[in-house]
């Protein structure tokens, strides 16, 4: 069944160090909430175009996720990659948008997209639940098994 609605990827990653990753991007998304000043926004932001377009291991975030993963002794607890990237870019996608909406001075629309962002984040990161992951297996895989 996790292979129905998770994409599958050759490629693993470990799935406590994707969730606190996530968690920290939290934080900045809702110190962007609470203040509305964008760098909080951009932070993570940014942070998630490097682990959506390059690889995860430049990120500022993951590498303080895998310190404190490290502090902690947590064992790994492998995944499939592809869900976590689709994710990634929709993240990244909202958080554009976002940004975008800000400087356009559109800022009650700017809160919205980032808060349901901070929503999924939760979501992925709280309760290990990943909508981009349902999002990709009913929107995009379709279509790429019909190619």
């Amino acid at each position: 069944m996790n292979s129905i609605i998770c994409p599958i990827s050759k490629e693993k990653i470990d799935n406590n160090e994707s969730r606190i990753t996530v968690f920290i991007s939290v934080v900045f998304m809702m110190a962007y909430l609470y203040t509305t000043q964008p760098i909080y926004i951009m932070a993570a932001t940014i942070d998630t175009l490097i682990r959506a377009t390059f690889q995860a291991r430049y990120s500022p975030i993951r590498m303080m996720a895998s310190r404190i993963l490290n502090m902690v002794n947590w064992d790994a607890k492998k995944i499939d990659l592809a869900k976590k990237i689709f994710a990634s870019r929709l993240g990244m996608l909202c958080g554009m948008i976002s940004i975008a909406l800000f400087y356009m001075d559109l800022k009650t629309a700017s809160l919205t997209i980032a808060s349901f962002w901070t929503l999924l984040a939760v979501l992925d990161s709280v309760f290990d639940f990943c909508l981009g992951c349902i999002i990709y297996s009913y929107v995009v895989l379709p279509f790429r098994i019909k190619k």
